[in-house]
């Protein structure tokens, strides 16, 4: 069910008077859930914080203690750390620590997880309470740990306290598609994914599996060719996927210290900045100091 499809291309006209290094490292990144038929389908803003997924997990007691839990939910969220932005992590997380918000306590409870097509590089941040719980499996039945393969398996059972788990190292720059699969016993009676920009959250439903994607451009364009002198030069991309009529904010990052552009276009229009890095008095274009140029939505 992967969706993702992009270009990226600079158009305009260079003299041959000389030559300024301009490398492109593409990264326009945005998240979709999904059910089948892309029902329940959202964009994915990631809850983000200065630190690390396990510390933003906060296990103890028994417990994950993020301020999201819910008694008798299962919530899922995407989760960057701002010190390291590039981080991106996956937490899933049943019921609530006893204490934790007035008036509510997790009941006794059972689930059963798995999820596959996890990116290669992905790294268990945190299992709640153990490896016995929350691990790597070559299984593809829900709740089945072996402690191998490239799956991941939950065979939880709680009680006043939550069970769950983190993985890290999710790739922000290439394409990949996490199937999430639960079977809730016992003890849990709503599943929601959650949103960073604070949105309401998307229930699902428990009948189905949940995708996990990015939609991704990813080109490298290597040298350009620019004049010495003054003159701009035009960059376009195009985003497209089969999320349609979402507006997009992209930003093109210049890397030379001059604000950032930002250009508002719905998936599948050509979004295009035009850029001057190289002016008649300045003598950056001489060397070969690097010019890199960021795309990210």
């Amino acid at each position: 069910m992967s969706r993702a499809l992009g270009l990226l291309l600079t158009v305009g006209a260079v003299s041959a008077i000389g030559t300024c290094p301009l490398t492109y490292v593409g990264n326009v990144q945005q998240f979709v859930v999904e059910q089948e038929n892309g029902k329940n389908r959202r964009t994915v803003p990631a809850v983000e914080r200065a630190m690390t997924a396990a510390d933003f997990y906060d296990y103890n007691s028994y417990s994950s203690h993020t301020g999201l839990e819910e008694e008798e939910t299962s919530i899922m969220f995407l989760y960057r750390n701002l010190d390291l932005p590039d981080e991106l992590s996956f937490f899933w997380i049943h019921g609530i620590d006893d204490g934790a918000k007035a008036g509510q306590s997790q009941g006794s409870a059972r689930v059963d997880g798995l999820i596959t097509g996890v990116p290669s590089g992905t790294t268990i941040a945190q299992s709640d309470d153990n490896t016995n719980e929350w691990d790597w499996t070559s299984s593809t039945t829900p709740g089945v740990l072996t402690h191998d393969g490239t799956n991941l398996g939950g065979f939880w059972t709680f009680a006043k306290n939550t069970d769950g788990g983190a993985v890290s190292g999710l790739p922000m720059d290439k394409n990949w598609e996490m199937k999430i699969e639960a079977n809730f016993i016992e003890g849990i009676n709503k599943w929601y994914f959650y949103f960073g920009d604070g949105s309401v959250p998307q229930a699902m439903d428990p009948s189905e599996p949940v995708y996990l994607h990015p939609v991704v451009t990813t080109v490298d364009l290597g040298v350009a060719p620019y004049p010495e002198t003054a003159g701009p030069q035009t960059f376009c991309t195009l985003v497209t996927s089969t999320h349609k009529g979402d507006e997009l904010a992209i930003r093109f990052k210049w890397g030379d210290g001059t604000p950032d552009t930002v250009v508002k276009k719905k998936e599948g229009e050509l979004a295009c900045a035009e850029h001057v890095f190289c002016g008649p008095v300045s003598d950056s274009c001489g060397g070969t100091v690097p010019r890199q140029v960021r795309v990210v939505v």
